[in-house]
């Protein structure tokens, strides 16, 4: 008789396989024992049958069954095959119209073909669905308890932890630099690439990092040994943090800065991009490529301005004139204090800005309880909410200038001469090397005559923000 086998677990929490492998050698022994030939294996690993997700081995069965493609079933138990009527209906109208016999490693012979057995089906059925509602709530009422009392919760392994809530190495400095990285002016993106060629792995079921991925891990409270319950913070935890709880609100600050919507995985390619700027009409330059026309010659790079190209300009020459300015004035005795007055964080009390965000936010919950009680009509709830609403998204740009570093502050850490500081000025990013610049000076790019092909210094203006 041909069969095949039907396996499921509803939680792998690691991620091997191994009580689907499990189930597969019970019922490949039922075969063998019934002297069945498996002729196939439809499997469903960490997908729960209660949860309403789509099971893709499940439906691929019911489509072999349907092509008459085998005359028997194997599964290690009922609940691994159906947790939900709407299944198991499904499943006896197909085994009763192909005459498919349903045997289970635990609950013996499943009969569909008459009504006594079918009756027994959905029992069975609803016993397992009572069951998993009733897990559901213990579940439920344990996951409160364990918040209430800061315990550590994890439903699989978070990057950064084992399981049992320690700090794990590598992955716990990763996620301390990056934060570090991206407040100073790292993009997200950078991040992914860098921990992907790390080879630091994802504990989901991505392959690799991106930018979105990266950007969920270093919003997450846990990291500051936060409890969320119902997506909310309720309380301090009882675990090792690996960052402190002001960083972490920096990050989210940062993050979710709305000037900085949209921008999660931007990265610019050349440090001029939306840097510097037209003589003419002052906006931000893009990178131009072009080959004169020609697709055998190879294509020159160059700035130029997106209003009609104002002005143009050749890219490396322009480049290396910048870099060499900014090494120059990055080489005198001041340097140091120069960065020092650029510096977001100075003269700024963090912790007063989270607290008056604290308040601002427990104002809008009161604003909430009197339009429920009546005491303020809608118009009014309007009007307060939308006045706390601007005064929040305020704090959190200062928040979000506040907790960011400052880019060019690691050049002149320990450094030692001009040409060390050279060198850690090459091995910035684009992207970085652009931060840079636009905090120190503002590079506007003049018209030039008609004809000038080479670059010429003297079309090009430097003005020092500070110094």
């Amino acid at each position: 008789m041909r069969a095949v086998i039907y396996t499921r677990i509803s939680d792998d929490q690691a991620g091997r396989g191994l009580g689907v492998a499990r189930q597969l050698e019970d019922c490949q022994a039922l075969a063998d024992k019934l002297g069945w030939q498996v002729v196939n294996h439809f499997d469903d690993n960490d997908i729960s049958a209660y949860s309403g997700k789509r099971r893709p081995g499940f439906e691929a069965m019911l489509e072999a069954m349907k092509a008459g493609q085998f005359d028997a079933l194997l599964c290690f138990h009922t609940d691994r095959l159906y947790r939900n009527m709407s299944d198991l209906e499904r499943v006896i109208e197909l085994a009763d119209a192909r005459r498919v016999e349903i045997r289970t490693v635990q609950g013996g012979t499943l009969d569909l073909s008459t009504s006594a057995g079918r009756m027994v089906a959905r029992i069975l059925g609803s016993v397992a669905r009572q069951e998993s509602e009733h897990s559901s709530e213990r579940r439920k009422r344990a996951n409160v308890q364990r918040a209430a009392n800061g315990d550590w919760v994890a439903a699989r392994r978070p990057f950064g932890y084992t399981m049992d809530g320690e700090p794990l190495e590598p992955e716990a400095t990763a996620i301390r630099s990056a934060i570090t990285d991206v407040l100073s002016g790292k993009s997200v993106r950078a991040v992914a690439r860098d921990w992907n060629d790390a080879g630091l792995a994802t504990t989901g079921k991505a392959d690799k990092w991106t930018a979105t991925s990266v950007r969920r891990v270093l919003l997450r409270p846990r990291y500051a040994a936060l409890v969320v319950h119902q997506g909310k913070v309720v309380g301090p935890g009882s675990w090792t943090p690996l960052i402190d709880t002001d960083t972490h609100h920096g990050i989210v600050a940062y993050l979710n800065d709305p000037a900085r919507k949209g921008k999660v995985g931007f990265e610019r390619k050349y440090q001029g991009s939306g840097v510097y700027r037209c003589g003419v009409c002052g906006t931000p330059v893009i990178t131009h490529m072009s080959s004169g026309g020609s697709p055998n010659r190879v294509a020159r790079r160059a700035y130029a301005c997106p209003n009609g190209f104002h002005v143009r300009r050749q890219g490396d020459g322009l480049d290396t004139y910048v870099d060499t300015i900014v090494i120059g004035r990055l080489s005198q005795p001041d340097a140091a204090e120069l960065l020092s007055t650029l510096s977001n964080s100075e003269g700024v009390d963090i912790g007063a800005l989270h607290a008056q965000r604290t308040a601002l936010q427990a104002r809008q919950e009161e604003l909430a309880s009197l339009f429920a009680d009546g005491a303020i009509s809608a118009p009014q709830l309007k009007l307060g909410s939308a006045k706390l609403t601007n005064a929040l998204e305020t704090l959190e740009r200062d928040l979000a200038a506040a907790t960011q570093g400052n880019p060019a502050s690691a050049l002149l850490q320990d450094v030692n001469g001009v040409a060390q500081l050279e060198g850690r000025w090459a091995e910035l990013s684009p992207d970085l090397r652009g931060k840079v610049i636009d905090q120190l000076m503002t590079v506007t790019i003049n018209r030039s005559p008609k004809g000038l092909r080479r670059f010429d210094p003297d079309y090009v203006t430097v003005d020092w923000k500070q110094g």
